[in-house]
């Protein structure tokens, strides 16, 4: 790590779209201290993050997460 490593963080949760193409499109997400290209990758970790914890939720006990299907 370089001596003038600064933190990112997002500032701002807005919300990752996957189409049927598999193209990833992140909109309404802000960051402090970041890129754009900074900006999609925590999007992208903080959707994983959010699907992780509603799978988990449903595994447990079933209608336990906000996973719906249309």
């Amino acid at each position: 790590m370089s001596n003038d490593a600064q933190p990112i963080r997002l500032t701002r949760i807005g919300k990752v779209e996957v189409g049927a193409d598999g193209r990833i499109v992140c909109t309404g997400f802000e960051g402090s201290g970041t890129s754009c290209r900074d900006v999609a990758i925590l999007a992208c970790a903080w959707a994983i993050g959010e699907l992780q914890r509603e799978m988990l939720a449903d595994i447990e006990i079933p209608g336990g997460g906000n996973v719906a299907v249309d």
